[in-house]
């Protein structure tokens, strides 16, 4: 059985919430619920990851290529400003996000077997054996087949998805004498390691600018989301856009405290580990986290739900709930492994779990019956 197999309780509480959905009096849905989540968060947050991507690819090629190379703190800023655009939209799980494998193109973690780690440094160490080698045109060395030691963006994209994405890029620019360490230029791979970087900037670019294309004025899937209907192929009626968005949150909530979280806090304080979470190279597993905790509100505030009167709570206890979890990881260090160390520092994540819990439960049991949806399933609940 998968570990996101639905268990017997889960399948349960997934019933009574249908139930109690069915045997309340619902709430109307705005009118135009698509669209407002389309025009008031979706389409933006998109267009910002996108724009994150291209800015970071130059940043790494001023820094690698230029006769006056940006210098590495660009770089840094850059991967940051990129990692919080991704969890800012992480939690849409669902349409264009999915489709043609993106979401692992973009993020493929967890890595439990560690593929990215070897992969990237099996492609390293091949475009390092054959440095020093020209083709007939003076290019840059090429394999036996022909094929460039380092692929370009475009045939990246071809590639294996834990060579792809954020991961891969973190690892290249944060591991031991990475593209942002003080002795980066002195390394026999350097020149790998900045063609490798490029081209895993550059796909992700292309990959935003897909979801930008798909999301934006005139996107198919756009429209899909935004005119429900008895002729659209995905969306009949604003009860299933509604289900779509609730379950996002639902979703993203679970895998926040799930996946990223409980695997770092272990059994104990002693059992706790700094290197399961996401984006630990880089130290950002705070600010990822905040980011994402900020997105999923903003995402919430967009729907423009409005309660009936004895319900009015919901939507001001979520936001609570949200912004209490973006605070407590605004307010934890780069560096997890001393923070986890103390008693302190593990019970602040340790309530940043709770607080994580509470609101899904609040979307699941609360948010969701007072709109008549039922959440069901999610893509995290197993075959």
């Amino acid at each position: 059985m998968s570990m996101f197999s639905p268990s017997p309780l889960r399948v349960a509480a997934g019933l009574l919430l249908a139930l109690s959905a069915l045997g309340a009096k619902a709430a109307p849905l705005p009118q135009d619920l698509g669209g407002n989540l389309l025009r008031g968060y979706i389409a933006p947050a998109m267009m910002r990851f996108h724009e994150a991507a291209v800015q970071m690819q130059a940043a790494i090629n001023d820094y690698c290529v230029a006769q006056k190379p940006a210098p590495a703190g660009r770089v840094r800023d850059g991967f940051s400003a990129l990692v919080r655009a991704w969890t800012g939209i992480e939690f849409l799980r669902f349409g264009p996000l999915v489709a043609e494998n993106r979401y692992e193109r973009i993020a493929f973690w967890p890595d439990p077997r560690g593929l990215t780690l070897r992969q990237v440094q099996g492609l390293l160490a091949g475009a390092e054996d054959k440095a020093g080698g020209k083709d007939e045109a003076g290019g840059r060395s090429s394999d036996e087949a022909g094929h460039p030691a380092i692929p370009d963006a475009e045939t990246l994209a071809t590639h294996s998805v834990a060579l792809q994405g954020l991961p891969a890029l973190e690892y290249v620019l944060y591991r031991d004498h990475g593209l942002v360490a003080d002795d980066a230029r002195g390394q026999a791979d350097f020149s790998a390691a900045c063609t490798y970087a490029v081209a895993v900037a550059g796909n992700l670019a292309r990959v935003g600018a897909t979801l930008v294309q798909t999301w934006g004025e005139g996107g198919e899937y756009a429209g899909w989301f935004s005119q429900p209907g008895p002729e659209n192929p995905l969306y009949r009626n604003q009860q299933e856009v509604a289900a779509e968005a609730m379950k996002a949150l639902s979703t993203g909530l679970q895998f926040a405290r799930d996946v990223k979280i409980m695997p770092v806090l272990g059994k104990n304080r002693q059992a706790a580990r700094e290197k399961r979470a996401p984006f630990w190279r880089s130290g950002l597993f705070a600010q990822s986290m905040q980011a994402s905790m900020e997105g999923m509100a903003a995402f919430a505030q967009a729907t423009g739900f409005e309660y009936k009167g004895d319900e009015s709570w919901i939507g001001a206890s979520l936001r609570d709930e949200l912004e209490r979890a973006a605070q407590g990881f605004a307010a934890m260090p780069e560096s997890l492994d001393a923070f986890l160390g103390t008693e302190d520092g593990y019970r602040r994540l340790t309530l940043q779990s709770l607080l994580l819990d509470n609101a899904k439960n609040i979307v699941d049991a609360h948010m969701a019956p007072a709109f008549g949806v039922s959440i069901g399933f999610n893509a995290l609940d197993g075959d």
